[in-house]
């Protein structure tokens, strides 16, 4: 690709590739997307440039390509990036992704307008909780630097904007609310500021077509040097008693010597390295401020030391011997402030008050989590109003909230869990033992038996391996390996005994009908070059040289999980080309947010991806969700049913069955919709959503009563659909509310023209009033909902009250049609003229009234004042005696 920037191409590579790299480290589920804008010194925008990895075939490493953008508003579209919020120098753009994204919601498309039937029809929403925005930015990053960049002996500012994809909520959520404590915000400045050496201020290229590096660090370095930094600078916050409520406002981690003094993660390595009777480190920290320990009532100690036998952090023995005493479950830690151990105590989060609380977890053998731990009012349980001596107490539940700051495994950080999945877990055991067999329910049940016994063994905190093979090579593997082995008679195995079963070293041996054959068995093999991995322990290894035995011995069939100490589970034989195939999945994604897509490679990357029996259905999911993000819904419903018919019986998040019900929705197939909706709710075990699911299922089925015609019981349907959401939301704060009320006391007036009986219809009609009243409340501004209840009025017989909800309605914003019906009922109640006037008068007050409804009024005072003098001179007539 020919640049106008003169080996721009190649610093985009280099940025781009360490990044890239950095960041998979952390998680290699993370996508990584940069867009290159390039400024002169006059900051005039010289080129855009996008930068991405692209695979062309599996079995080829992944490329980096390089496309030239036309226009900065090309990226903003790709960004997806409302037009009104484009920014074009450096300071707005990081802006704008710091403080302003984040928070923005999209587009609502709750309410859609039928002309033809005169009042709103209800639109279709997506599950939206507190924080939650659209579902395309729930696991997406984006943010903003810059490099100063030397070419021909001109210096540019190039602006790199980063999309990252599949980044964990909590993580995101940290990123942008409170950045000062984001270890990937930390990291990702870091690198602008402090991975690359500058060379007069500017980033220069070497002859070699290479960029010096600042501590000639490679990707694994730079990220163990940003963990002890960060670690650093947690200590600071905990020796300067830095409180949780000033986070928030700093988006810049700055360079800072005193990370490098502080010795903090150096410390927890100490202590995580050790053993205790050879059982690995489990047990928990928690850090204070030593002024916040000191106060009386903040910590209840169940043992504390006196202030000459406190222990210090250096002490890596006695603190590991230490970490037997505590139980996170039970709130109960060693706690400490940034030097030395106090004793053993819990919390007493009551009295915390935003006093900064980190809980350093030891998951294992080297293994480490730093979390934030704070406390949080739960608005949704209610509270209690107390009185005591005449004083008034407000009583409310606190809920504990922990945030995983980072988490360390030998020296490394890492975000999420990574490894297994039940439905990558069954998809491996089908592809090895079941793969053209077409018994899918035997054969189902025989992969929820594994799945659970894995889920079973998850649990051994010391780690184990579940070993499966075929029955035949079961047997024959038993005779051979009898003698290092503890064999039972083949049988199921109760999946709550699992965890007790695999206490003992060595794996538990499992064929693939469920049964188990022996328990303790120690796995040979022959060690051979390139098997295994150094850098990983003795039972991963032991894995794979037996693993390539049996292949080595007939191509007997194997699949072995490994499940260290914490937690964490690996998978051999390892899925062919996953990582390609997630490559590939984020590549149709970035495409499909392109303006003019090449409709021929999309195809093209779509068929190698749905070609695959190792595609994960989420990324089917994600792949769906950014289709109907960009209006093309017919193959947004492609996706989602390539993806549950990929998923099979593996538990599926209700919020795609949402998702694919919207779809349905808005191609009108409302019977579709309503079976997904149905499918949410029956599946949903969180009350918000579920209020969602119900609202959308009862929009749905209002449009197809209307498309059916007088069908009361559909509208009854609808009725009983939106009461169960009101219902649940008694409790919840939630927004458009109004619409459903609306909808609802539309289904009411429906019922009420089908309806024979004058008492039901009346019934009905009062129903739709309250319900119309209700959508009032909330929206007053709402000039719909007063011509819905004005109509509702005038058919109860009651033209005042319709009258001035015409009124209200016209004031609000002027339709003709609103002017019509006034005249109408004053042709019949002209004698109510003077009255609406009055009320007219006193809804405008001072401001500025319609235009419309004034000259309206003028008329037909006129009119009415002409009518009472008719009426009087006839009353005068009739009162003459002619004798």
């Amino acid at each position: 690709m020919q640049t106008k920037v003169n080996q721009l191409d190649l610093l985009n590579e280099i940025i781009y590739d360490n990044l890239a790299g950095i960041l998979k480290k952390l998680n290699k589920r993370i996508h990584v997307k940069l867009y290159a804008l390039v400024y002169d010194k006059e900051q005039n925008l010289v080129e855009a440039i996008r930068v991405k990895k692209t695979v062309v075939k599996l079995e080829n490493p992944l490329s980096i390509s390089q496309d030239v953008l036309q226009k900065i508003t090309n990226v903003y579209a790709e960004l997806k990036i409302e037009p009104t919020h484009e920014r074009n120098t450096y300071d707005d753009i990081k802006e704008y992704v710091n403080r302003t994204w984040y928070n923005q919601y999209p587009p609502q498309t709750d309410i859609s307008n039928d002309e033809k039937s005169t009042m709103p029809l209800p639109g279709i929403e997506e599950v939206h909780t507190v924080n939650e925005k659209s579902h395309i930015n729930e696991t997406r990053i984006l943010y903003a630097n810059q490099i100063p960049f030397q070419a021909d002996n001109s210096t540019f500012s190039v602006v790199y904007i980063i999309e990252i994809r599949n980044v964990e909520h909590e993580t995101r959520q940290l990123f942008y609310t409170k950045p000062e404590i984001s270890f990937l915000r930390m990291l990702l400045d870091y690198f602008f500021s402090d991975f690359f050496a500058l060379t007069d201020n500017h980033v220069k290229m070497n002859t070699d077509d290479t960029i010096t590096r600042k501590y000639n660090e490679d990707g694994i370095q730079f990220n163990r040097r940003l963990t002890r930094l960060f670690f650093g600078k947690m200590q600071n916050y905990l020796l300067n008693n830095t409180t949780f409520d000033i986070f928030g406002a700093d988006f810049e981690h700055e360079l800072h010597n005193q990370y490098y003094v502080n010795s903090l993660l150096e410390k927890m390595d100490d202590i995580s390295a050790l053993t205790y009777e050879n059982a690995s480190p489990f047990g928990s920290i928690l850090f204070m401020n030593k002024d916040v320990i000191a106060q009386q009532s903040i910590i209840r100690f169940t043992v504390k030391f006196t202030l000459e036998d406190r222990i210090r952090l250096e002490d890596a023995k006695r603190i590991r011997k230490l970490l037997e005493l505590t139980n996170v479950d039970k709130d109960l830690c060693l706690i400490s402030d940034e030097k030395e151990i106090y004793g053993l105590g819990e919390v007493n989060w009551n009295v915390q008050k935003g006093a900064l609380a980190l809980r350093l977890d030891f998951t294992g053998l080297s293994k480490y989590n730093l979390v934030l731990v704070r406390t949080e009012t739960e608005s949704s349980s209610g509270g209690e109003l107390l009185v005591e001596d005449e004083r008034k107490f407000y009583r409310s539940d606190l809920s504990l909230i922990e945030t995983n700051l980072v988490s360390v495994t030998f020296k490394n950080p890492r975000f999420g869990e990574e490894g297994y999945s039940s439905e990558k877990f069954t998809n491996l055991l089908k592809n090895t033992f079941w793969e053209n067999q077409e018994d899918h329910a035997q054969i189902m049940h025989k992969m929820q038996r594994l799945d659970q016994i894995v889920r079973k063994a998850r649990e051994q905190k010391q780690g184990t391996m579940v070993v499966i093979t075929e029955p035949l090579t079961a047997k024959q593997e038993m005779r051979q390996l009898s003698k290092q082995s503890t064999l039972i008679e083949p049988g199921i195995i109760n999946p709550e005994y699992i965890k007790f079963l695999t206490a003992i070293d060595g794996a538990i041996y499992f064929d693939s009908d469920g049964n188990c054959h022996a328990i303790g068995v120690i796995l040979d093999g022959i060690a051979k070059e390139d098997i295994g991995d150094s850098s990983r322990g003795a039972r991963y290894n032991s894995a794979h040289r037996y693993l390539h035995k049996l292949r080595d011995d007939e191509q007997k069939k194997c699949v072995i999980v490994i499940i260290s100490e914490d937690g964490m589970v690996d998978l051999i034989p390892e899925l062919e080309h996953e990582d390609m195939l997630l490559a590939v999945a984020e590549e149709i994604i970035d495409m499909i947010n392109e303006e003019n897509p090449d409709a021929d490679k999309l195809k093209e990357k779509e068929d190698i991806l749905l070609q695959s029996k190792i595609v994960d259905c989420d990324w089917l999911f994600n792949i769906a969700e950014v289709y109907n993000d960009n209006d093309n819904v017919e193959r947004a419903i492609d996706f989602y049913e390539y993806g549950f018919e990929r998923a099979e019986k593996s538990y599926i998040p209700t919020k795609y069955y949402n998702l694919l019900g919207n779809c349905y929705h808005y191609q009108k197939s409302y019977i579709v919709a309503i079976e997904m909706y149905e499918l949410a709710i029956k599946g949903s075990d969180n009350e918000r959503s579920k209020i969602v699911y119900l609202r959308n299922a009862g929009r749905s089925c209002f449009l197809l009563a209307l498309q059916l015609n007088d069908n009361a019981e559909k509208f009854k349907e609808v009725i009983d659909w939106l009461s169960q959401s009101f219902e649940l939301a008694r409790t919840h704060s939630l927004k458009n509310l109004a619409i459903d009320y609306n909808t609802r006391g539309r289904c009411y007036w429906q019922l009420s023209t089908l309806e024979k009986s004058q008492e039901k219809k009346t019934q009905f009609l009062e129903a739709s009033i309250e319900d119309y009243s209700r959508a009032i409340t909330i929206e007053p501004e709402d000039n719909v909902y007063y011509w819905n209840r004005s109509l509702t009025y005038s058919r109860l017989g009651q033209p005042k009250s319709s009258i001035e909800d015409l009124i209200q309605a016209e004031y609000i914003k002027h339709d003709d049609k609103y002017i019509n019906k006034l005249t109408q009922l004053f042709k019949k109640h002209l004698g109510l003229v003077s009255e609406s006037f009055e009320f007219y008068e006193k809804l405008v007050g001072k401001k500025k009234g319609s235009p419309q409804l004034m000259e309206f009024f003028s008329v037909h005072i006129a009119k009415a004042e002409v009518n009472k003098q008719d009426e009087v001179a006839a009353d005068k007539a009739d009162g003459i005696d002619e004798n």
